[in-house]
């Protein structure tokens, strides 16, 4: 089986936003016996996972500042949620509950579709600073329409040590009025924040947009299954230079450094790059030519493997 490293979402002009919406979509799958205590013993090796975060230009922090991996899963009561997070500095110096993302916080959009307008956001602060060294939690309201709506409510726990923190989260289906079963498309938003400093941050997304509360397209698809999809080890970000010229930044663990990866739109191979070192990481940088007309989802393979695939957004007109 072809093993997925990355993959970069499709980016839509407002006028296809409604059109079928062909982004990557990643299955989760059905687990038993998860207890919400933020330990990961319970999770094994289940669950689909998610490895490696950066942030919305590509970069990322070294893995001993600060590293953020999650995995996903469901069962009747609702969405399972395990984050794991290393990070060399614990600030949480938000007063507010809805200030938390300020530090160092994780926030969880999740709403019934891409582009829909029935969705919540949850922001965690583990309390892994001396001063604040409580578990806090705020959960914002964005579901629309006039209907009677459930209460939300969200059932979290963390543990933490002197090298990072775990979160465990459970997001129950009434808060949608979702009725879970295999098949059932979603979508879902994280974002892992770090603070070294008061009034710096550095964000970490998995779809790499913000705003999310605002415009729910800037989510990931998740469905429902019985077995995960392959894991995705690494993140990717690309864009245009000022010459027209696309540029696509992949980067994954270490252990990827001196493998080539080519970036390939079909059998035909458009770029080739070498992932080289860089911050305790793997990242190859890619230069694609100026396209006569916007590239499609491109795939990023390295010898007989498909790490990852590609949709680069068109270029500013």
């Amino acid at each position: 089986m072809l093993k997925s490293l990355c993959v970069m979402p499709i980016f839509f002009a407002a006028a296809l936003l409604h059109a079928a919406d062909d982004s990557p979509i990643f299955d989760v799958p059905k687990l038993a016996d998860i207890k919400i205590d933020g330990k990961a013993d319970d999770w094994a090796d289940k669950g689909f996972s998610v490895e490696n975060l950066c942030d919305v230009a590509g970069k990322t922090r070294t893995p001993d500042n600060f590293n953020a991996s999650f995995k996903l899963g469901w069962d009747e009561r609702g969405l399972l949620v395990l984050v794991t997070v290393i990070d060399d500095v614990p600030l949480e110096p938000a007063e507010k509950p809805e200030d938390l993302w300020q530090g160092d916080s994780i926030e969880f959009f999740v709403c019934t579709a891409r582009g829909s307008d029935q969705s919540y956001q949850v922001v965690v602060a583990p309390g892994r600073d001396v001063k604040k060294p409580e578990l806090r939690s705020n959960i914002s309201d964005y579901r629309k329409g006039t209907g009677k709506k459930e209460k939300l409510t969200i059932e979290v726990a963390r543990t933490v040590n002197d090298k990072g923190y775990v979160i465990e989260a459970m997001l129950p289906w009434k808060n949608l009025a979702i009725e879970p079963k295999e098949g059932l498309e979603l979508a879902f938003q994280l974002y892992a924040n770090d603070a070294d400093k008061e009034n710096e941050r550095y964000q970490a997304l998995w779809y790499p947009r913000p705003d999310a509360h605002s415009d729910t397209n800037n989510t990931h698809r998740i469905r429902l299954s019985e077995k995960p999809s392959p894991a995705v080890r690494g993140c990717a970000a690309g864009n245009y230079d000022a010459d027209g010229k696309a540029q696509v930044t992949v980067v994954a663990a270490d252990s990827f450094k001196g493998k080539s990866v080519a970036l390939k739109e079909g059998e035909f191979a458009l770029g080739v790059g070498t992932f080289e070192a860089e911050g305790g990481r793997a990242v190859a940088k890619i230069t694609l030519p100026k396209p006569v007309k916007p590239y499609g989802i491109l795939s990023a393979v390295s010898g007989t493997d498909t790490l990852c695939t590609v949709k680069i957004p068109e270029p500013a007109k």
